[in-house]
């Protein structure tokens, strides 16, 4: 493809022949007529493009001192390590190209958000990692940029594939949760959403089974997890190759909800607050209100039921000793009356 220099130095050559050969000067100035407004229309059409690639320019450019400007000692330190301004530069052109200025704006902020992570993250595939920054809870996207760091060949394909669903996944579970996506596609994202991580483990561990069954068995299967958790999976785990058969399928696919949900579990954080991730509920748990989920525990149903049980049994002789005194003043009106 020729260049503009070359194309003008092209076009000047008939005009130069023309002056050399042609006696009259009118005949030299019509030939040489469209060739000079073919350059103005050149200079024309190339004018906004040069404007363009400045401007390009100049929003890198500044994109790259506010990233620098805004980051941390650490930060810098880390963006120094990645290759300093070079390297920050080239995610942004690359970022540039795929998306023009707005990707540059939404790099430069998660560039300043997320810090070095984000720009190494993105510098894999600018347009589909903004994307997928873009569609997830802001307290989820350091922990996914962390799991893509950490696997970005098992993550960058679901990434492309799932979006900011896979992210999200991997987020909620580092290490296991794109094993399930990987695994399960669709049925691994909507089961990473509500499982605890200890339980999504164990999932990953039986998921090339269930992977394996038949449409109607896997959707069954699937179900079954969602519907008991903690039931199914440690079923599972204590009947590792009851998903090879068809009638342990059916057994896994029959199995019912817990009545009573499971404690939850308990994580001290690296700065000594403890979280505790609520188990699954039972269905007792998701029927009573707010107001009576005091009854979800053994010890308080069984005292329940006993102190329902002691007033309904006054209740019924209170109701006896009203109705045989209504009736002793029934009998003595009566005989006065006589």
């Amino acid at each position: 493809m020729r260049t503009l220099k070359q194309i003008v130095a092209w076009a000047a050559r008939p005009c130069s022949s023309v002056r050399s050969t042609a006696g009259d000067g009118r005949a030299a100035r019509a030939t040489c007529m469209p060739v000079v407004a073919l350059l103005i229309a050149l200079s024309f059409i190339a004018q906004p493009a040069r404007s363009q690639i400045a401007i390009a320019r100049e929003v890198v450019e500044n994109a790259v001192e506010q990233i620098f400007k805004q980051a941390s000692k650490q930060g810098v330190r880390e963006l120094t390590e990645m290759g300093g301004r070079t390297a920050v530069q080239e995610v942004l052109e690359q970022s540039a190209r795929e998306g023009g200025e707005q990707l540059v704006r939404k790099v430069t902020q998660y560039g300043i958000e997320e810090g070095p992570l984000a720009l190494r993250a993105i510098g894999r595939s600018p347009g589909k990692i903004v994307e997928a920054l873009d569609g997830m809870a802001p307290e989820l996207r350091g922990a996914a940029l962390q799991a893509l760091e950490r696997d970005p060949q098992a993550l960058m394909p679901l990434v492309r594939q799932y979006g900011s669903s896979a992210m999200e996944v991997a987020a909620r579970h580092p290490g296991v949760g794109e094993q399930v996506v990987a695994k399960l596609g669709g049925d691994g994202i909507n089961l990473g959403r509500q499982l605890t991580t200890d339980q999504s483990i164990i999932l990953a561990r039986h998921a090339d089974e269930i992977a394996h069954l038949a449409p109607a068995e896997r959707a069954g299967v699937v179900r079954a997890i969602q519907r008991a958790p903690a039931r199914v999976l440690d079923f599972l785990e204590s009947h590792p190759k009851i998903l090879l058969t068809t009638a342990g399928v059916a057994t896994v696919v029959a199995m019912k909800d817990q009545l009573i949900g499971d404690g939850g579990v308990s994580k001290v954080l690296a700065d000594g607050r403890v979280i505790t991730t609520p188990g699954h509920p039972g269905l007792i748990e998701r029927i009573l209100p707010t107001s009576l989920k005091f009854l979800s525990t053994p010890l308080t149903i069984l005292v329940s039921v006993i102190g329902a049980g002691v007033a309904g049994w006054f209740a019924i002789h209170l109701w006896s000793a009203w109705r045989i005194q209504r009736l002793r003043q029934a009998v003595i009106v009566t005989k006065a009356k006589i």
